[in-house]
């Protein structure tokens, strides 16, 4: 049989320095931080402390030899540390526990069968068909498995963590949402109380002034017909008088004027007022009824509704820059940032404003405003945007222009539109010498945009009647036919501008959705348009994207109805 010491894990040498040394005669207990006094007797350092309290002088006797030490400045913490015990004796002492059936032996093993600790003794005797694992190597690897087990937690526990502040965030990004939301809701009731009194008030001053016509051209024919009146009275009374009082002469004389005279019948039937064939009355003439127009409203007011978006990664930052329009109808048309750092914007015409086109400074300083302008800006090259528009002067045309070769997209009729490519001879006078032409059939378009081979351009189509329709498709130079035509992940779907654009290295398309607070993110590959993902989901500040481009800097602008401008930047 092998020897007890052989065999455990607390060795006997071990229990014996556990016993003699590794115990603190005060405490009776492992040694926790050992001081060493000068008669070379060591205590634990919180023992010395609570029996140092106990006196009202700095030197106090050993408790083995009861010589006086004297406590060194600073207090206990400044005996020396006894370096002569190992620390690893003392944490082996530490786990070693005695058998409480065997005094004076230390639990050493595991019986697996029994699920217990035992020491060495009932190993050998109570426990001796038992499987056993040694303690001490047990504890060895369950401190190696909870190690992992604790960084598997500590991972889990960071993703709980983090979930429970996406969740936060998104419970402060719907506050936000709904804030913005409120006020685009109250600015449209506005605008539709505005846009009413301005036609209430246009309505009653045509009213007015349809009345007063009337009433002038009234009074005129009512004169007109009280002298004639007047002059038939005349007539008839002197006609009476002679009758009655008239004499022999007088008779003859009135009866001849009767005759051919004033009185005469044919005299008489001009001043007879004929019946009225015709009147006039001011009516109030609308173009549509009255249910037409409250669901008109209501579309236009809208209402609110969930839009479920998949929770991805951050790969840009958005920023907002400034405020481009003044009221909630306010609709950015189209985008041109330049290298220099300016912005040419242009809107639509607005329930309350006429279109215009302004340049602004990248912290929203307006430069210039140009008003009733007869193009708006255009141009989305991948060297560099140009930006072209025409005054109402006749033949004068402005271009900002870094790139020589733009694509441009003219609408014809009959469902035909041009595409010319053309070269930028001058800027001043500005000057293109077209290179190539070809049509393709498509419907109005409202934006457009080529990617960078100029090989493929996408086109966004608008049917006006008798509903608002747009499609996204993309062409192909120089087949007349559209190759594709994206289909949405949601309905419905209101596209209002595309742009090519990098992200993460690769050349996406991005469709802004109008109707649902969204920028797509579209795959273009073997010809199709795929959707991929929304770009920053949830953005509280992406409220009806209205137009989309990119800068020299590969950052994204963004404009949203009612004229806020916000950037998107990729995160590297």
């Amino acid at each position: 049989m092998a020897s007890p010491e052989g065999e455990s894990g607390c060795t006997s040498s071990v229990t014996l320095k556990r016993r003699e040394s590794l115990t603190c005669a005060l405490c009776l207990d492992v040694f926790r931080s050992p001081k060493l006094l000068s008669c070379l007797h060591t205590y634990c350092e919180g023992c010395l402390k609570d029996l140092v309290e106990l006196k009202t002088t700095s030197k106090f006797p050993c408790p083995s030899c009861r010589k006086q030490i004297e406590v060194p400045p600073g207090g206990v913490s400044k005996f020396p540390t006894n370096f002569y015990i190992d620390p690893d004796d003392l944490e082996q002492a530490r786990n070693c526990s005695e058998c409480p059936k065997h005094p004076r032996r230390d639990l050493e093993f595991i019986c697996i069968q029994c699920d217990m600790q035992i020491c060495l003794n009932c190993k050998l005797t109570d426990h001796e068909l038992h499987p056993t694992k040694d303690l001490k190597k047990l504890v060895d690897h369950s401190k190696i498995q909870l190690s992992k087990d604790t960084e598997r937690l500590r991972r889990c526990v960071a993703d709980a963590e983090k979930s429970v502040e996406v969740v936060t965030n998104e419970q402060a990004a719907v506050k936000i949402k709904r804030g913005i939301l409120v006020a685009e809701i109250h600015n449209r009731h506005t605008t539709v109380l505005h846009a009413a009194n301005k036609w209430r008030d246009e309505a009653l001053a045509s009213l007015d002034n349809t009345t007063d016509d009337l009433a002038a051209v009234l009074e005129v024919e009512l004169y007109c017909r009280q002298e004639k009146a007047r002059e038939l009275r005349d007539i008839h009374q002197k006609a009476q008088q002679a009758l009655d009082d008239g004499e022999n002469f007088e008779l003859v004389t009135v009866a001849r004027e009767m005759k051919c005279g004033r009185g005469s019948e044919e005299s008489v039937q001009k001043l007879t007022t004929k019946q009225t064939t015709a009147i006039s009355r001011p009516v109030l003439r609308f173009g549509k009824t009255s249910d037409r127009i409250v669901r008109d409203l209501r579309d236009f007011i809208g209402s609110a509704v969930k839009l479920e978006v998949e929770i991805s990664p951050p790969e840009v930052s958005v920023v907002e820059k400034f405020q481009c329009g003044l009221c909630p109808d306010t609709e950015v048309f189209s985008l041109c940032p330049l290298d220099d750092g300016t912005l040419w914007v242009s809107y639509e015409q607005s329930l309350q404003h006429d279109a215009a086109v302004k340049k602004f400074s990248e912290n929203g300083q307006i430069l210039v405003t140009w008003k009733d302008v007869t193009g708006r800006v255009s141009g989305k090259s991948r060297t560099g945007d140009a930006c072209m528009f025409a005054k109402p002067d006749p033949g004068s045309v402005y271009t900002f222009a870094k790139s020589k070769v733009n694509l441009r997209l003219n609408n014809h009729l009959a469902g035909k539109a041009k595409v010319t490519r053309v070269e930028i001879i001058s800027e001043s006078p500005f000057t293109t010498e077209p290179k190539t032409e070809f049509t393709i059939n498509c419907a109005a378009h409202r934006a457009f945009d080529t990617d960078s081979s100029e090989q493929l351009f996408v086109v966004l189509e608008e049917t006006q009647a008798p509903d608002l329709q747009r499609t996204v498709r993309l062409y192909r130079r120089p087949q007349p036919y559209a190759i594709t035509t994206y289909s949405p992940p949601v309905a419905p779907f209101q596209p209002s501008d595309v742009c090519f654009y990098t992200l993460g290295g690769d050349e996406v398309l991005l469709v802004a959705d109008e109707l649902n607070d969204a920028i797509h993110v579209v795959n273009v590959q073997d010809g199709r348009l795929s959707f991929a993902r929304y770009l920053a989901p949830g953005c509280p500040l992406l409220v009806q994207p209205t137009a989309l481009n990119t800068d020299n800097r590969g950052r994204l602008w963004v404009a949203c109805r009612g004229g806020k401008i916000i950037t998107y930047e990729p995160i590297v």
